[in-house]
């Protein structure tokens, strides 16, 4: 389903702490998201700009390397492991066969590569922030998360780093 101008996603809230109930956020959090939801109304409502968050443009292989284009609204791309702990392979998984992923690196201001163990025999999908853990502690610390975010330097009100993170999502690969 497509609503261009009409649906906006603000973007992921894997990089905000949770309360022990791993389902909401602290308040200073919901203060957080509160922003970076004023950040996105400020551009498409007020300025009349459009927006989208950081999110995959195309997928492609050659080999065992899949490369991901991402849309990116403040390049360059970021692979963070201070403010979000690496959830292993920096949030990518490859559902295919028995290869694995071998390392992630960005390759260009708006592109990560996504290496594989060996070429793909047939199609897989590449998922992102897509499966992890649940349980008390929730959010960025054991839940679906992933490091890759914007370089946005959007001043906060109160001191928060504005910068977009990637939306989870779940592509085929040919």
């Amino acid at each position: 389903m497509s609503a261009p101008g009409k649906v906006v996603l603000v973007g992921a809230k894997y990089h905000l702490p949770y309360v022990a109930d791993g389902v909401h956020l602290t308040n200073e959090r919901y203060q957080h998201m509160g922003e970076d939801c004023a950040k996105v109304y400020r551009r498409v409502i007020l300025e009349g700009k459009a927006w989208e968050p950081v999110r995959p443009h195309t997928v492609t292989r050659a080999g065992a390397v899949i490369t991901v284009k991402m849309h990116v609204p403040a390049l360059p791309l970021v692979i963070d492991i201070t403010i979000v702990s690496d959830p292993g392979n920096k949030g990518f998984e490859w559902a295919g066969g028995g290869e694995t992923i071998a390392s992630v690196a960005i390759t260009a201001p708006d592109a990560v590569a996504i290496t594989l163990s060996a070429a793909p025999a047939a199609a897989g999908r590449l998922r992102y922030a897509f499966t992890g853990t649940s349980g008390a502690l929730g959010g960025p610390t054991t839940g679906p998360r992933g490091n890759l975010r914007d370089s946005d330097a959007t001043p906060s009100r109160f001191g928060y780093p504005l910068h977009n993170w990637c939306i989870h999502f779940d592509q085929p690969v040919p």
